[in-house]
């Protein structure tokens, strides 16, 4: 992929050596009541996030990286994606990457504002609010020059309303950046620490060796928003800070940065993420799989298993959760050479209700 690609030039010299397919990751063994996937949509352009709104409606987006359409943001109806024309007429997108819809009825459009090879656009990272109700953006927040540094890609975004706040990866510099929604101002909460950047040097897939590694990428919110889960598709550690120090402006990188815990040492590099209950869902890149990460594991260290669906994955990119507690997430195929990669795909994860104790299982 051209776009994500940038390694913390500072700290080139803390990767490590590269993994082999990620030999620690465990197929899963046995599964009480395994879940269902089933291909939703396709596409002959390349997508990345994939955001539910509380209602049921399904987005996607599509980043300039070489083979797009016309439009940035999609709508799917029945399988077909639509242009979302409502934004697309007064947004003048340059670069969308992620797309996240909260409880309130509200997508958040992150515009990274950068095409691969170029830099940032006049108009710079922009954040936009929509209304789904009127289908109406709301307000556009600017990223300021100190946050959106010249080799920036800000690559996913989670949004807590009850603060007001919205928290944002870097995945060019590598980063972690607060936007406060109320003021319109924002900071690098963690840069230019190893915990933002890629650790390793390169992935193994079945179909060969991938090298362009991004740094800080996935992220999501904590059930209470109390905690910031992050990775990089670089990295094979999960880590979480507390929101609190995030927000807390008078603290230093550093004192955040001895905040910041290893979850889960053995994880897999991967690219976006989701909570749903007390798992974590997000791709197992090398895998070609997607990852289930347990939080309340007694050892979480080592924690964490493939969920083999009996088909290749092809670079699992962004993860929703719906309102039903299913999960959907695309697929970007970023590691295959251009002409393998098409057709793009969108999957759905069910799980089967489980039966009241005592009755007979079907």
């Amino acid at each position: 992929m051209q776009l994500k690609k940038w390694l913390c030039g500072a700290l080139a010299g803390l990767s490590l050596l590269g993994t082999a397919a990620l030999s620690s990751a465990k197929e899963r063994v046995s599964q009480e009541i395994p879940p269902n996937l089933e291909l939703a949509a396709q596409s002959e352009y390349q997508w990345t996030g994939v955001a539910v709104s509380p209602y049921g409606r399904l987005f996607v987006c599509f980043p300039a990286w070489g083979n797009h359409p016309s439009y940035h943001v999609g709508e799917l109806l029945k399988g077909t994606v639509y242009p979302y024309y409502e934004l697309e007429d007064h947004a003048s997108f340059v670069c969308v990457e992620n797309v996240y819809a909260d409880a309130t009825n509200t997508l958040w459009v992150l515009d990274t504002g950068k095409r691969p090879g170029e830099p940032v656009s006049p108009v710079g990272a922009r954040l936009f609010m929509v209304n789904l109700s009127t289908n109406e953006i709301v307000r556009t927040y600017t990223l300021p020059s100190d946050v959106m540094l010249p080799d920036s890609v800000m690559s996913d975004v989670r949004v807590d309303n009850a603060r007001s706040v919205a928290y944002l990866t870097d995945s060019g510099h590598g980063g972690i950046v607060v936007l406060d929604l109320a003021a319109d101002t924002a900071w690098r909460a963690l840069t230019d620490i190893p915990e933002v950047c890629a650790n390793l040097k390169s992935i193994y897939f079945p179909n060969g060796l991938f090298s362009n590694l991004a740094n800080c990428n996935g992220l999501e919110l904590s059930a209470d928003k109390k905690l910031l889960y992050f990775s990089s598709f670089g990295s094979d550690i999960l880590y979480t800070v507390p929101t609190a120090a995030l927000l807390d402006e008078s603290l230093s990188v550093e004192a955040r940065q001895k905040l910041i815990k290893a979850i889960n040492v053995k994880n897999v590099p991967t690219d976006g993420m989701v909570l749903r209950g007390n798992a974590l869902y997000m791709g197992a890149l090398s895998n070609e799989g997607v990852w289930e990460f347990m939080l309340d594991e007694s050892n979480v260290a080592e924690a964490g298993s493939i969920l083999n669906f009996g088909k290749d994955i092809r670079w699992a990119d962004s993860f929703a959760r719906a309102a039903d507690n299913s999960v959907y997430f695309t697929t970007s195929a970023i590691n295959y050479p251009k002409e393998q990669q098409p057709p793009y795909e969108l999957y759905h994860i069910t799980w089967p209700e489980r039966k009241p104790t005592g009755q007979p299982q079907s």
